[in-house]
């Protein structure tokens, strides 16, 4: 690659971020649900989201390079399939997690310079706050979280209920510790109909989780306000922990591993975790694991499959199987020794 080839492809890298900020703000605006029905004129479209008619019509320019909504005789707008996944109640919907990630985790990853040098959280030393206290703070913005975090869970909730499907038929009982929006419970026990679930979270959190429940599975889900630092229930037959490990330092993890382990009996527990070997080369799962870092706990690092052995050793836990998912994360099924 010459000079002339690297100094373009480093412009373009450097353009990236603006896309992504063009794109969740697409998203905020809710321009996919707008144009769910049918396509729009970009003056229409303007006047129904209340923006700028030029700097609109300049934004879907960005996006559609893309592949996100189409612009048809320069002024009429139409979703494309993959704008379709900014669509409010599309089950696949991603309109959410571009909302938390082009704002407060946008916000927050300025703070990687501060990470660079200290270890510490970034998005703290930018607002002043941890990112629970914040959402705490904000809860507004807190809703929008917990809808991303449903976003980001759905699909790893279908493949856990299919590759763990002997576990669960065995089961009677299931808590998602740290369960926030519940979309793991719920796909669960869709896709196992004798079972009941519990979702295991701070009291905001449940209260909005139960809220949100569908009416046809609402009476098989209940809620149970908690701290995961403190005390965990007993008498489940299998405990998940999807996504928290990594959002925690080693001392914080052997925290929560140790609770859990004091409530497991004759219990399953399976940990669900994007895990960065030495030899990692997925664009994914090495933008995460900095990206965790930045955004969590001082002195939060990615953590390999060893790394969480170490921390399973403490906690009297035995790994007893591991299955990776085509979303990046390893299901790692735990017994207590």
């Amino acid at each position: 690659m010459n000079n002339a080839e690297s100094a373009k492809k480093l412009s373009e890298i450097m353009m990236m971020p603006l896309a992504a900020k063009t794109l969740s703000t697409l998203a905020e605006l809710g321009v996919a649900d707008l144009l769910k029905e049918v396509p729009l004129e970009i003056d229409a479209l303007a006047q129904a989201c209340n923006a700028d008619q030029t700097i609109l019509l300049n934004m879907f320019k960005v996006v559609e390079l893309l592949g996100f909504f189409s612009i048809d005789q320069g002024n009429i707008v139409k979703n494309s399939p993959s704008s379709e996944l900014l669509i409010s109640d599309h089950p696949q919907s991603m309109r959410h997690f571009c909302m938390l990630f082009g704002d407060e985790y946008y916000r927050g990853y300025e703070g990687l310079h501060h990470t660079c040098k200290t270890g510490q959280s970034g998005f703290k030393h930018v607002f002043d706050k941890t990112l629970y206290q914040y959402l705490d703070e904000t809860p507004t913005r807190a809703s929008v979280y917990d809808l991303a975090m449903r976003d980001f869970s759905r699909p790893v909730g279908t493949l856990l209920a299919n590759v763990c499907a002997e576990l669960f038929d065995q089961a009677k009982r299931v808590i998602d510790i740290g369960g926030g929006s519940g979309v793991i419970s719920m796909e669960l026990v869709k896709h196992h109909q004798h079972l009941t679930a519990c979702i295991f979270d701070r009291q905001d959190v449940c209260q909005r989780s139960s809220e949100s429940l569908p009416e046809n599975i609402k009476d098989r889900i209940q809620t149970c306000t908690g701290d995961f630092f403190a005390d965990i229930p007993e008498d489940y037959d299998v405990y998940v922990l999807k996504n928290v490990l990594h959002n925690w330092n080693p001392r914080s993890c052997q925290k929560i591993l140790n609770n859990i382990s004091q409530s497991l009996k004759n219990s399953r527990l399976l940990v669900i975790e994007p895990l960065v070997e030495p030899e990692e080369n997925s664009p994914r799962l090495l933008f995460n694991a900095l990206f965790q870092s930045v955004i969590c706990e001082d002195g939060t690092y990615q953590r390999c499959f060893t790394d969480l052995e170490e921390l399973f050793s403490e906690s009297k836990l035995k790994v007893v199987k591991t299955q990776k998912l085509p979303t990046g994360h390893t299901v790692i099924e735990l017994i207590k020794t």
